[in-house]
Formats: C-alpha cells, sequence, structure tokens
C-alpha cells in the first residue's frame, strides 16, 4: 500500500473541534508520588543522604523513614526503617504500587565499589510495619562495580512493566559489556535473572529496552557495524529459557539513528520506530515496523523521508541543514513512543548543552522543537512544534508530557503565550523568562492537524508547571505539578497540584 505523507504546519483546520480541558488547582493536594490508601490517606518515604567517608559515590548512605498521613496530608504516623540508621546506599531507592501492595525497593551497601543487592520489602499502609526482605538481584550475581570517582555517572538501573502490569523489567548496568536483566512478577518474585551481553557493544549502547506480558525482554540498541549491516536495526529477545534471539530490521539504503521500542496494549505485537540518516550524518527520515511477540516474525519496513518544507522549518530554527552536504534534521534529539488511536506516534525533541556561548563556562541547556510523526496503516503525518528555551542552573519544565487521548495525540509543554497567536511556520519566541510561559496543550490528529491552546496560565503568581512530572490518573485526567519559582529562575518554597480533565 503506498503511504500518503502529509506535512501539517498550520495552526488549525476548519474541520478540527477545539478539545476542552478542565482544570481545578489545590494548594493541599499530596505530591504524585506519594500512595494514595484505599480508605483515604496517603503514604509516602522520607529519604536522607548521609556521607559516610571519602569522596566515592559508595560512601554515601540514606535513612529512610516511612511515613502515613490522613486525608488532610497530617502526619499521623511515622516509621524510621532500620532505626533511622544510615544503612540504606544511595545507589537507587524507590516506593512503588505494584498491584494492590506497596513496596520499597532499596540497594543495599557493598564493600568497595560493588554495587550491592537490591531488595525489596512490603509496606503495611496501615501499621507501616515491613515485611521480611526478598532480594530481587544478589550482588553476587550481578557482578557488576563501578569507577570509585565519579562511579554515578556508569550507573543504570531501570525498572520498567509490562502493558498488563504484571512483569517487571529489571536492567542494571556499569556502563560495561555486561548487564544484568531479570523478569519479575507482580509480588517481585523473580521469575528468571541473568547476566547477558550483546557482542560489540556495552550497555550505554542500549537505546530502548521493554517488556511484554508473558515477561520476554526486548532491546533495541546501536553499534557500528559495516556494509549490509550498517542498515540493520538491531533488536535482541532475551526470554527465561534458550539463547537470546538477534533479530534485524532492514532500513534500505540507510543507517538507523534511534530504535525506539513500545509493547503494544493488546500485548500481542511489539512497535519498532526511529530515525535513520542516508547521505549525511544528519537524519534523512524515519521508519516503522512491529514484531509479532508469539512467533517473534518482523514485518516490513515503512520508511518515510522527511519532506522538504519539513526540513526548511527545521532548518530556520536551527536544528536542521538545508545544504546538500549537510542535509536533514539534526541528530540531537530524544524519542518515544506513544499508541494513539490505530497507529503510533512518535514524539521527538531537541535538545542540547552549550559552554561556547557562556562567559562564565556555565553550561547552557537548550531545548528545542518537539516533533509528532504518527504512523499507521494509511499514511505517516509529521507535525512541527515550535518551542525555544535556554536553562542555566535549573531545567525545570523546560521539557514535554505526551500521551493518547480519545485518538489523538497531546503534548503538554510551557512556552511563551505570544508563541500561540505568532505564525507558526516562523522562528519560535523565547520561552526562557518564567513571566511570560504558560503550560500549552498542543492536541495533534492522525492526519497531522495541530491546534495549540492555553491550559494553565499562572505566569503572574510565578508558577510554573513541572511538565516532566505529569502523570496520568485515568485515559482522561492528567496532573501536573505547579512549583513557585523565584528570581532568575531558582525554585521557592510553594507548590500547587493541577488536575486537568480532557473532554
Amino acid at each position: 500500500m503506498k503511504l500518503a505523507v502529509t506535512l501539517m504546519i498550520c495552526l488549525c483546520c476548519m474541520k478540527t473541534i477545539a478539545q476542552q480541558f478542565h482544570v481545578s488547582i489545590s494548594d493541599t493536594e499530596p505530591g504524585l508520588f506519594k500512595i494514595a490508601l484505599p480508605g483515604g490517606g496517603y503514604v509516602d518515604i522520607r529519604k536522607e543522604d548521609k556521607n559516610v567517608s571519602g569522596m566515592n559515590w559508595n560512601k554515601y548512605r540514606m535513612t529512610v523513614t516511612l511515613i502515613q498521613y490522613d486525608k488532610d496530608m497530617k502526619v499521623i504516623k511515622e516509621n524510621k526503617l532500620s532505626g533511622g540508621d544510615n544503612v540504606y546506599s544511595s545507589f537507587y531507592s524507590s516506593l512503588e504500587k505494584i498491584g494492590d501492595k506497596i513496596w520499597f525497593i532499596y540497594v543495599e551497601p557493598a564493600s568497595k565499589n560493588n554495587i550491592g543487592n537490591i531488595m525489596a520489602v512490603e509496606v503495611n499502609p496501615l501499621t507501616l510495619e515491613i515485611s521480611q526482605p526478598k532480594t530481587l538481584a544478589a550482588s553476587s550475581s550481578m557482578e557488576l562495580s563501578l569507577p570509585l570517582m565519579n562511579g554515578m555517572e556508569f550507573k543504570k538501573i531501570i525498572f520498567k512493566y509490562s502493558p498488563d502490569r504484571k512483569r517487571v523489567l529489571l536492567l542494571v548496568g556499569a556502563g560495561k559489556e555486561q548487564f544484568y536483566l531479570s523478569c519479575l512478577d507482580e509480588q517481585l518474585n523473580v521469575i528468571w535473572g541473568k547476566n547477558e551481553t550483546i557482542a560489540g557493544i556495552t550497555d550505554k549502547e542500549i537505546l530502548s529496552e521493554i517488556i511484554d506480558n508473558g515477561g520476554t525482554i526486548y532491546v533495541s540498541y546501536k553499534n557500528d557495524e559495516k556494509g549490509d549491516a550498517k542498515e540493520m536495526a538491531n533488536i535482541m529477545v532475551f526470554k527465561q529459557t534458550g539463547t537470546p534471539l538477534h533479530k534485524t530490521l532492514r532500513i534500505p539504503n540507510a543507517r538507523p539513528a534511534e530504535v525506539v521500542l513500545l509493547s503494544s496494549q493488546q500485548g500481542d505485537s511489539i512497535h519498532i520506530a526511529g530515525t535513520y540518516c542516508d547521505k549525511t550524518d544528519n537524519l534523512a527520515g524515519v521508519f516503522k515496523g512491529t514484531m509479532a511477540t508469539g512467533n517473534f516474525k518482523l514485518t516490513a519496513v515503512q520508511k518515510s523521508p522527511f519532506p522538504e518544507t519539513f526540513v526548511e522549518h527545521l532548518a530556520n530554527d536551527d536544528w536542521g541543514n538545508t545544504k546538500e552536504r549537510k542535509y536533514g534534521i539534526s541528530p540531537e534529539c530524544s524519542s518515544q513512543l506513544v499508541e494513539t488511536g490505530e497507529g503510533i506516534s512518535m514524539v521527538t525533541e531537541f535538545s542540547k548543552v552549550d559552554v561556547t556561548s557562556s562567559p562564565s563556562n556555565k553550561p547552557f541547556y537548550i531545548s528545542g522543537d518537539i516533533l509528532n510523526i504518527y504512523f499507521d496503516n494509511k499514511q505517516t503525518s509529521f507535525t512541527r512544534i515550535p518551542k525555544y528555551r535556554v536553562s542555566t542552573g535549573s531545567r525545570m519544565g523546560a521539557s514535554y508530557y505526551a500521551f493518547s487521548a480519545q485518538g489523538k495525540t497531546i503534548i503538554f509543554y510551557n512556552d511563551n503565550e505570544e508563541n500561540l497567536t505568532r505564525d507558526i511556520t516562523l522562528k519560535p519566541l523565547g520561552s526562557s523568562v518564567y513571566k511570560n510561559v504558560v503550560l500549552v496543550a498542543a492536541v495533534i490528529e492522525p492526519d497531522g492537524t495541530l491546534k495549540r491552546q492555553k491550559v494553565i496560565d499562572m505566569k503572574d503568581e510565578d508558577f510554573l508547571a513541572l511538565t516532566e512530572w505529569m502523570k496520568v490518573i485515568s485515559p482522561s485526567v492528567v496532573k501536573v505539578p505547579l512549583q513557585k519559582v523565584k528570581f532568575l529562575g531558582a525554585p521557592g518554597n510553594q507548590s500547587k497540584m493541577a488536575t486537568i480533565t480532557i473532554d
């Protein structure tokens, strides 16, 4: 089937009906990471870092306190774990609700520079008592260590859930060829766990990792193959038993740049999408394929070059180039996949660090345009959302949050309000001054039609939406924290919580 490629850069079109966003703002609602209890109230943890001695990463320890709140956020109970001693490694910790149980996941300190045992205890939400610890990954099994100095720069620890949340992926790496991979059930029992390697790469070259409902783990990665192999998007399939499967998706006459994976909600397939280069080192287009979870069979790739006008607009925003030797879109971007209606959206954001323009040699963090590339069996549509922000010390609210509702992709991001009435084909005005910033929703139809609208405007009160901490509560409800911002962008001591309902 021939694909219809649509480039939509207009603000809206006559057939589009504006999405309705209803916003309520609370001064007392708890943060997003407090776990709500069925009868009212919340459970949270307080962590305090303490340096035991020395400067290496493994000398830092934490004290951990479990806290129970009532529905009005008054503290009614505390439990200082391990008697309040600082015996928890600062390597990683998290309070998670999996199924109907609450778990505290942590890492035990280990000798020298080894990564310690990864442990979990169940938390009784009424008494705050904890269960006997269970081992998710033993230090002796992982056999991983970090450099003594700046070791945290090399750490990789990832927890991800299957679509039905009954399986959990655990990946632990230390910037080396060997990494540890495990599949857990919803009770955090280990189904399988083992050391793995992928020939020719370290865990730094892993691009994407997911787990399906059956507990199979998929990892995409990038290597420097030559010849025909350079046209291959590489995916490793890890199962409980047997040799890992190496699957390749060929991108004809192109070199894959990003390879992003997403397990379908139905659980029967894995979405594969990414960007590619051809004649230059800049990005020339996008590709999409699928893999069946039953027999791991791959479909033919769907390859779509960026339209010329799309590249021209991004070049005007300094995220592309129209000269023949450098033609294409900047690779300084990262992507995620979102199931949308009958297809998927690949949402991509440009970002880079600039130290050359800073008189004090402090880095400038630049976050730029957002792209939405939608794929289904009938079309590939391209949408550009112009955005430009420069951050120095803090990058609060600099990025975006994307999800799907009612068959459309909705992307929340902060922007200069003047950009909403400005010709969308022009280079965007900067949104670095918080006094000019509002929370915007970009609503994108499958055909690429774009409508931007203001959702929250609290700039006069110096509140900024922290889009990086947004959370979906239900298919049509999201929550986002609002942070008071001081002069020059430092966080203040006030916060609010906004609930956004989408009609």
